[in-house]
């Protein structure tokens, strides 16, 4: 995600990153791997909320693999400012009318 910050990217695993990229294609919009090389683009990782624990609050991430304008559109609030937490972005998103 060229000039736009990932929180999620800077804590993530290397089996975390082995694991999304073994999909092989974006989990929102499928584009495969192959043709974003053709393009000159390659899949990126983020996560999706997964579930949180009750006791701690603490949410659960799932590694996921996205094209780059997914992974755009995945860190875009609801007044479309990018923001890095990808879960504050989607809760805004979900809770403007």
């Amino acid at each position: 995600m060229a000039g736009t910050e990932c929180n999620y990217q800077r804590k993530m695993t290397a089996r975390e990153l082995t694991t999304a990229l073994s999909e092989a294609e974006c989990r929102h919009c499928r584009v495969s791997a192959a043709a974003l090389l053709e393009n000159g683009e390659h899949l990126e990782i983020c996560a999706e909320e997964f579930a949180s624990d009750i006791m701690s609050g603490e949410r659960v991430l799932t590694p996921i693999a996205l094209c780059p304008a997914c992974h755009r559109l995945n860190h875009l609030d609801a007044h479309h400012r990018h923001n890095p937490c990808q879960i504050k972005a989607r809760h805004s998103r979900e809770n403007s009318f």
